[in-house]
């Protein structure tokens, strides 16, 4: 990794924005306590209101996105006494969003709407078949769209003002419910999921993670409460340890139909413990199976290949995504992890910022059965036999991922304190397009060295500040400058401890 060092004599507030390049009103959210009704949201909410008396299918996504807006739509639907029932979708049997299975399976039970959240915005020739039966299609999602979906009723950022532009679908669903009635789990689903899809933590996206939080610190709430086991309630606790059990779900769904996901967080009470003990195992077993996947692979990497490509038929189809991750952020360049079964390929692609993969792929996107995504993600399918053209068409076509420079906020380490952890933590939430800062301490002098469990090394830099890093490699390493992140010590609350990124 390469940095580059800024010095500023600017708040630590003015630098942060600095070097997200926004400015500091973006993240103002007062003029949200009070928000006059919005009128695309309004007028979905009277769509809703004069349909009360038909039957609804809510038809979600298998991710935490999508898992979230189903649940506060169910719980809307509910309050209001309107006839409901949802199903998310097999991930591997079924695939993504509306399809024509579930329509034929909607007019065959007589309902009357379809109402899709986190998907249906290019699901076409589904929302055909749907008016052909009569039936009506609302949707709320958040996805690209070229040609506006032919439904009845739509909810989407695009149509909204710029506060609301980067929105999930869980967010916009929890917007819907404020405008009927102010539920506070909506709030807290609708805060998740925005922090679960990467959306910028910004505007309005900002002012929903911060009332989940509040939310949360001062109300139980079962279902979050027993995913987070132990650790205490914090960003990093829901991000690292809440939501990868809710994604993980849909991954290894021969494990658990994702739909119980659903009724797992619907059960704001202790009845919802009967699917922990399912969720905790299948957790565990995802972070298993990604770790073997990993071994396997690595030693056959080569740092001099500008584009990662694997295929494997013992690959879990819904860990490539995680696998390509790992290794993306690993070794900074594209990746692509495809699982077989049965001739066909299936699989995810990352990319690290500044490479456009979801482009690059397009380019020969003819070989591909499915693509789709977004420059830094994309899922894909394709024949195994047509795998040595995808080679030769990766190989054909040059990859130039530019040199990123990590910007790094200079500090002295006399201003390291209490102080400033609470100016930082008063800026969080930090995510998308609002990045926690790296700080660097130069010409560093340590009063005492050792290492914990044998393998991570602790420096005393004053009676007031230790530093540790989590890289073993880091025990032996010759050094002047460090850099990483500023936390509140875990073992004594009223004292800073420094978390070792690198040493220079």
């Amino acid at each position: 990794m390469k940095y580059r060092f800024l010095e500023s004599d600017e708040s630590l507030k003015e630098r942060i924005c600095q070097l997200n390049g926004i400015e500091a009103e973006e993240l103002e959210i007062s003029a949200f306590l009070n928000m006059p009704e919005i009128p695309v949201v309004d007028a979905f909410k009277q769509k809703i209101l004069s349909n009360s008396d038909k039957r609804y299918l809510i038809v979600g996504d298998y991710d935490c996105d999508g898992i979230c807006a189903t649940v506060i739509i169910k719980r809307l639907l509910d309050r209001l006494h309107i006839a409901n029932n949802y199903i998310i979708p097999s991930r591997f049997r079924q695939g993504y969003g509306l399809n024509e299975e579930i329509v034929n399976n909607a007019h065959d039970h007589h309902f009357d709407i379809v109402l899709c959240v986190d998907n249906g915005v290019t699901a076409k020739e589904p929302i055909r078949l749907a008016k052909e039966y009569g039936l009506q299609v609302f949707i709320i999602d958040h996805h690209e769209y070229t040609e506006e979906p032919q439904a009845d009723a739509l909810l989407h950022p695009d149509l909204l003002t710029e506060d609301f532009h980067d929105m999930c679908a869980a967010g916009l669903c929890s917007l819907l419910s404020d405008h009927f009635d102010h539920d506070e789990l909506s709030e807290v689903y609708g805060g998740l999921a925005t922090i679960a899809d990467m959306v910028p933590v910004l505007r309005y996206n900002r002012f929903l993670i911060k009332r989940m939080f509040e939310t949360l610190k001062t109300k139980e709430n079962l279902p979050i409460r027993y995913l987070l086991n132990d650790s205490e309630l914090d960003y990093d606790a829901l991000s690292y340890t809440v939501i990868p059990k809710i994604n993980a779900i849909s991954r290894l769904e021969e494990l658990m139909n994702v739909n119980h996901m659903v009724r797992y967080l619907l059960e704001n009470d202790a009845s919802c413990r009967q699917y922990l003990g399912h969720i905790e195992r299948i957790n565990q077993i995802r972070k298993e199976d990604t770790r073997i996947m990993y071994d396997s692979v690595k030693a056959n990497i080569s740092d001099d290949e500008p584009f990662i490509l694997i295929r494997s038929e013992t690959f879990k189809e819904g860990l490539c995504g995680l696998l390509a991750n790992r290794l993306m952020n690993e070794y900074h360049k594209p990746v692509v992890i495809l699982s077989e079964r049965e001739g066909e390929l299936k699989g995810s692609g990352r990319s690290p910022k500044g490479f456009d993969l979801y482009t690059y792929l397009k380019a020969f996107s003819g070989l591909f059965t499915t693509f789709g995504g977004h420059e830094q993600a994309v899922g894909l399918s394709l024949p195994a036999e047509d795998y040595g053209r995808l080679e030769e068409a990766i190989r054909n076509h040059p990859v130039h991922v530019p040199v990123h420079l990590q910007d790094v906020l200079l500090i002295g380490l006399e201003t390291i304190d209490l102080h400033l952890l609470m100016e930082l933590e008063e800026l969080r939430p930090f995510g998308t397009s609002f990045v926690e800062p790296l700080f660097a301490i130069r010409d560093v002098s340590y009063t005492n060295r050792f290492l914990v469990a044998h393998k991570y090394p602790k420096y005393v830099l004053s009676h007031q500040l230790e530093a540790i890093s989590f890289d073993p490699a880091h025990a032996n390493r010759q050094f002047d400058t460090m850099i990483g992140r500023i936390q509140r010590d875990r073992y004594h609350k009223n004292r800073v401890s420094f978390i070792i990124e690198d040493l220079l």
